[in-house]
């Protein structure tokens, strides 16, 4: 045999090992978990068990992204590096779709298991989300519950609806709002309101007009909480003009990170903006509790 021939088969040998140390079988509970995703951070904390969570994304930290920010404090934290995740030699790694795409690729090719979760866009995709990552932690009937209790709030605070819908937009930095196919935009439906945005024609997240939000003047404009000293974008939404607006509720009334993500905590914003739905503009059962 060749000289090249046997440094071909070592090589070959070399990357099999390497698979077989870093893939762990589908059937086991993985003992060590990284997350790579603000999204799959929300998920997997919410489930895993202590210590089978060993890295999440540093997003998690931040107050204005993730509701469970301090949870993350007993985490270590990675930036979703493939050189991370090679020195800490998880048996499952999580991370959205939209992560960086080099770095799934290439832990994909050393071998390691990666599960991708798309950037869910609705509510009623979230109970299934949090099911998969119940099944992929070994944690299902934890996740069967919370998915669950997820689902039965929300038949309960649909059960509370009528014909009385008042109008929302969420309308944030640079004067963006989320329109039909945002998360945003399933949660404001689910409360009660009609999403001014999704109603004018806006699809995901695009520009939305000052003059137009003013000139339409809705019951209520959703706005981010201002950590710190705000941005020349954080003024848009705060403009003298839509402060004028006489019989408008403004102000960040969805909980900080709330609808950042497709995650349990979805459901306190869904809470939050049912509450104020019947305070402003009660149904006729709201009248009577």
């Amino acid at each position: 045999m060749s000289g090249g021939r046997k440094r071909s088969l070592r090589l070959s040998g070399l990357i099999f090992l390497a698979g077989a140390l870093f893939a762990a079988p589908v059937s086991a509970a993985p003992k060590r978990v990284m997350s790579l995703n603000l999204c799959t951070d929300q998920l997997a904390m919410s489930l895993a068990q202590p210590e089978q969570l060993v890295s999440v994304s540093f997003l998690a930290r931040e107050p204005t992204l993730s509701t469970l920010h301090e949870k993350a404090q007993a985490y270590p934290v990675n930036r979703g590096l493939a050189e991370e995740v090679f020195l800490e030699k998880p048996d499952l790694v999580v991370t959205g779709t939209y992560s960086l795409h080099n770095t799934t690729a290439l832990l994909k090719r050393l071998g390691f298991r990666v599960e991708e979760f798309s950037f869910v866009q609705t509510l009623d995709t979230i109970p299934d989300e949090i099911r998969r990552m119940g099944a992929l932690l070994g944690q299902e009937e934890k996740a069967e519950k919370l998915a669950d209790d997820f689902s039965q709030e929300l038949d309960q605070i649909a059960s509370r609806q009528c014909g009385i819908r008042p109008t929302i937009i969420a309308y944030d930095q640079n004067g963006i709002a989320s329109g039909n196919g945002t998360l945003a935009d399933s949660v404001m439906q689910a409360a009660g309101f009609d999403n001014l945005a999704a109603d004018l024609g806006v699809n995901g997240m695009a520009p939305f007009p000052l003059e137009q939000v003013v000139a339409a003047r809705p019951d209520v404009i959703v706005t981010s909480a201002s950590e710190g000293a705000p941005t020349l974008g954080e003024y848009v939404p705060r403009h003298p003009a839509i402060a004028a607006l006489p019989d408008t509720h403004i102000g960040p009334f969805v909980p900080a990170g709330a609808w950042s993500c497709g995650s349990p905590a979805v459901i306190d914003a869904v809470r939050a903006l049912a509450s104020l739905r019947a305070e402003i503009a009660p149904c006729p059962q709201d009248a009577t509790q």
